[in-house]
């Protein structure tokens, strides 16, 4: 089971208040100078540089039990060279802990660091070939609640858009989809902010089939009325936001929804 830690570290970085890393098996370590770190310092250079061109990428190196899996996945609004950028620090982080404890994942086999702008994960097990999306993080990103009377109303329309945003994404090359919906209420009018995407090489019934997982879960583990709230993954990442913007205008193959729309049905096209 893949618990979530705060991680200090001393060669690198700490991850900010708003990073999460996880950390499997206390007894399954690599040393400073063996094999399997050698084999994970290489895949982290490339999966790096494929990202800088993709967004994300996944891959292997090493053979045995020197074998490394990983995958990486940057927001699709980022720029190739801020994905490189921030992959490799996060990476620096996880690998160039020492040996001391004084990080809290050093020298595990299998770690994950999450962001809101990137997600990677590497493990001496095989999570690529059935595309799990573990572990997960739930983040409430904004846990105000909409006002009692419209959080029927609310609910069915956070419901509806990240299952549009599951098929948008799905059905684009890049696996990558943004929207926004207007939504009333008897206080104010506000627009809803949603953002779905996969790893590039995911088939498009995979990813809409991690996407739909994951939105399931924003309703069971966010909670109802909730104004903001995202799931990451290695695999996949949903997110949506009541009155925040907070992908830009900018991104390269987003399918935006941005003109008001007449009716529920223009609401949720893509």
């Amino acid at each position: 089971m893949f618990v979530g830690l705060v991680v200090l570290l001393l060669s690198s970085p700490a991850p900010s208040a708003g990073d999460q890393l996880f950390c499997a098996g206390a007894n399954s370590k690599y040393s400073p100078n063996s094999t399997y770190r050698t084999s994970l310092r290489f895949l982290a250079d490339e999966l790096t540089a494929r990202a800088m061109k993709s967004h994300s990428a996944t891959g292997t190196a090493g053979t045995g039990s020197d074998k490394v899996y990983g995958a990486v996945l940057c927001r699709g609004d980022s720029t190739g060279a801020d994905c490189s950028r921030r992959l490799r620090e996060a990476f620096g982080r996880t690998i160039n802990a020492d040996s001391t404890g004084a990080a809290a994942c050093a020298l595990h086999k299998d770690v994950a660091l999450y962001s809101e702008l990137y997600q990677l994960r590497f493990s001496d097990e095989d999570f690529l070939s059935a595309f799990s999306n573990a572990p997960l993080w739930v983040d409430g990103t904004n846990l105000n609640l909409v006002p009692a009377a419209d959080a029927g109303q609310f609910d069915e329309l956070v419901a509806k858009l990240t299952r549009s945003l599951a098929e948008a994404a799905a059905a684009q090359p890049d696996r990558y989809a943004t929207a926004d919906a207007p939504w009333s209420s008897r206080e104010s009018e506000r627009t809803v902010y949603g953002l779905a995407q996969c790893t590039q090489d995911m088939p498009p019934e995979r990813c809409r089939a991690c996407l739909d997982g994951i939105g399931a879960e924003i309703q069971r583990r966010i909670g109802s009325s909730k104004m903001g709230g995202a799931i990451h993954g290695a695999r996949c990442t949903l997110r949506y936001e009541t009155g925040t913007q907070f992908f830009t205008e900018t991104a390269t193959g987003k399918i935006n929804s941005t003109e008001q729309p007449k009716n529920m049905d223009e609401i949720l096209r893509l």
